[in-house]
């Protein structure tokens, strides 16, 4: 069984991360100089352009006003949302190859639900700069198991079925076929292409004990636990002990769970950005 160092050397020269994703999640916040870099970065993948113009020119945005290039799309949507759909777009692709059902119906749905929940979470307790890198930063999260399918895709299919159809969680399986968990491979894989620092320590995060992780790391660790409560993932044994551990860790006062968990649900199936990922 190979060694984190020898999954490294392998995936050292693969084009995993499209290239425009890795720069565009590099820009600074929204400014002059980088509405200008955000532009001439994403015009270079057509494909991702079309997708942008069609979401702009959607009932949710357009307000019967069509826009006909990037440079509209960005002054329309505003430079946050069109960074975080760019992420969303991009991290779709990682999902399109091999075994991409079973992958993307596990992996993908509880990524994009745990982002745009996360963004909710910091909305609410008014966490304004962290709400947008909250919807990148828990979609990266599961990079280490985009690396892990595209390595061997056979044996990751086989690890997804058994935790389909077992009690056992997701890491161990991992750990068990890989000899490395996603944990581990993300963080590895993150560094080695030199992606932003706050993408690393989010990774990181979810290894840590919940007290012990960053402030938004138990935002998107709580973020998490709601998707798989309300069907964006399967539940493991402890998803419940894990969403009362954040919950504390949180401060939060959740009176009646049921009726917490059907409003976030809610938010999230009104919410532009999921809509717009069911259209990838």
């Amino acid at each position: 069984m190979a060694t984190l160092e020898e999954y490294l050397s392998q995936i050292k020269d693969l084009t995993i991360v499209p290239p425009v994703l890795l720069s565009v999640l590099s820009l600074d916040d929204d400014n002059e100089l980088s509405f200008g870099e955000l532009e001439k970065k994403v015009q270079s993948d057509q494909v991702l352009v079309a997708r942008l113009l069609k979401l702009a020119n959607s009932p949710f945005f357009s307000r019967g006003n069509p826009v006909a290039n990037m440079k509209q799309v960005i002054t329309r949507l505003g430079f946050k949302t069109v960074r975080s759909m760019v992420a969303m777009s991009m991290t779709d692709s990682l999902f399109s190859q091999g075994n991409y059902k079973k992958f993307r119906d596990e992996v993908w749905d509880h990524s994009v639900a745990k982002g745009i929940f996360a963004q909710i979470l910091c909305e609410e307790k008014k966490f304004k700069k962290e709400a947008e890198l909250a919807i990148t930063c828990g979609l990266m999260q599961d990079l280490g198991r985009i690396v892990l399918n595209t390595i061997d895709r056979t044996k990751y299919v086989a690890v997804l079925t058994e935790f389909q159809t077992s009690d056992t969680n997701l890491v161990s399986l991992e750990k068990k076929a890989f000899g490395v968990d996603s944990y581990e491979m993300g963080s590895a894989a993150a560094k080695l292409w030199k992606m932003p620092s706050i993408i690393i320590s989010s990774i990181e995060d979810l290894s840590k004990p919940v007290t012990e992780q960053t402030p938004l790391g138990q935002i998107i660790g709580f973020a998490g636990t709601i998707a798989k409560l309300t069907g964006h993932g399967k539940q493991e044994p402890n998803t419940e002990e894990k969403f009362e551990e954040y919950k504390t860790a949180l401060g939060l006062t959740i009176e009646d769970t049921k009726i917490f968990l059907a409003a976030k649900d809610e938010k999230l199936k009104s919410n532009e950005l999921y809509q717009f990922c069911s259209t990838l």
